[in-house]
């Protein structure tokens, strides 16, 4: 779920930060909101994007920039992992989809 705008802005106005890093939603983006650049750094599992790859972020400080970078990984591998350990099997599967919905009948 993505933060409103006027929530950008409180936060914006609260920060006493030129940048706001943050995670959780597993979409990596950027938004500069009053001057203050937030971001989302993106997800190295369960990717909620359409993109199975793991990503994460390379910030210029100076020029308030943010770059992504996707890295591949075995996730044939990693699918079989957590299928063998006590997590729940939907996990796997949530990677192997890339954070696209469940096709419903």
């Amino acid at each position: 779920m993505a933060i409103e705008h006027s929530s950008f802005q409180r936060l914006a106005a609260s920060s006493n930060a030129d940048i706001v890093a943050y995670g959780h939603t597993h979409k990596p983006y950027t938004k500069l909101v009053d001057d203050v650049l937030f971001l989302n750094v993106g997800s190295v599992g369960k990717p909620k994007d359409d993109d199975w790859r793991a990503c994460y972020a390379v910030l210029d400080t100076k020029r308030a920039v943010a770059d992504f970078v996707r890295v591949e990984y075995d996730l044939a591998r990693v699918a079989s992992a957590i299928r063998a350990s006590e997590l729940p099997a939907q996990f796997a599967a949530d990677l192997e989809r890339a954070g696209t919905p469940a096709a419903t009948s």
